[in-house]
């Protein structure tokens, strides 16, 4: 079956809790009368110093939940300017005063990471991930979020999540035996010969299939089309299902990697390279980073989910 590996393209790495429009150039302070929604706007447009000075400027406000997101969004643009060890107390104030923000937790956590600290921050990042889930479940039956109001929710620090990629939705394949042995043919052949587009449609047009090795290949390859194409966003959705439907592959994981990798998120391509054989990595050395790295993609996709289960 058909394979990918690239060199790493981008060395950067990512803080699942972080990211967001980039850095701005420096500007004054903001005065105070910007208010809380004008501190937001120069966080969201990336002037995080004049983000940081216009959150501090607000003073303590009167709701907790909302004083927890000024606490929030005040450490969150003082990571940015790469001051983790003044943001963490942010953070921390921010947890203090809303217990179930998982977002602040998350938060607290990528700095804690950031300042070297992989124990605090798995310890963090476990108990954000606890939390989200919990509002999940009560999202799911019905009930309103655990110290959730509608501001707040206005005010989320963090970004989409990394795996915030529409979610691909298929009917199950309807075709018989001989029939899906025939499309899968074309399909690859179309694949061999660098047709790379027309082997997309082909793939997407046979739908999901059985049993799991087979629909593991299928969208392997279906991945790998996307990844010849230049779009590593929906090569990743289609090599993420793949390597769920058939973890064993290790080529599916090896091509996710690329994937991670051409989206700049090195963290998430380690763990994959690890998982398929493709390289050593340098996360191998330290146990406590491959198990930060697992919880920070179960916190994203609890987080997308939570996301999802809001918009019912």
């Amino acid at each position: 079956m058909t394979q990918v590996k690239t060199p790493t393209l981008l060395a950067f790495g990512l803080l699942l809790a972080l990211a967001g429009p980039g850095h701005g150039a420096g500007s004054a302070a903001a005065p105070p009368s910007l208010g809380m929604a004008g501190a937001d706007a120069l966080l969201a447009a990336g002037d995080d110093a004049a983000a940081a000075k216009a959150y501090e400027a607000l003073g303590p406000q009167s709701g907790t939940k909302r004083e927890g997101w000024r606490q929030n969004n005040w450490g969150l643009a003082l990571l940015r300017l790469d001051k983790p060890a003044a943001a963490e107390e942010h953070f921390e104030q921010a947890v203090e005063v809303a217990r179930a923000n998982f977002i602040a937790r998350a938060n607290l956590g990528a700095a804690w990471e950031r300042e070297g600290d992989l124990t605090k921050a798995l310890d963090v990042y476990g108990r954000a991930l606890e939390l989200v889930r919990v509002q999940n479940r009560a999202l799911a039956r019905g009930r309103r979020e655990p110290d959730a109001d509608e501001e707040s929710l206005e005010n989320l620090a963090a970004p989409a999540p990394v795996s915030a990629t529409p979610r691909l939705i298929e009917k199950a394949c309807t075709l018989g035996p001989v029939e899906l042995k025939a499309a899968l043919a074309a399909a690859n052949a179309l694949l061999d010969k660098g047709l790379y587009a027309q082997a997309g449609d082909a793939y997407a047009a046979i739908g999901r299939t059985t049993p799991p090795q087979r629909e593991g290949w299928r969208l392997n390859n279906w991945g790998l089309c996307y990844l010849r194409l230049s779009n590593p966003a929906l090569a990743r959705e289609r090599l993420d299902r793949s390597v769920r439907a058939f973890p064993a592959n290790p080529v599916a994981w090896n091509n996710l990697a690329v994937a991670y990798e051409e989206m700049g998120l090195t963290d998430y391509a380690e763990l994959a390279w690890s998982r398929g054989g493709g390289r050593a990595g340098s996360y191998g050395a330290d146990p406590r980073r491959l198990e930060l790295v697992r919880v920070k993609l179960a916190f994203s996709d609890a987080r997308r989910l939570w996301g999802a289960l809001r918009r019912r």
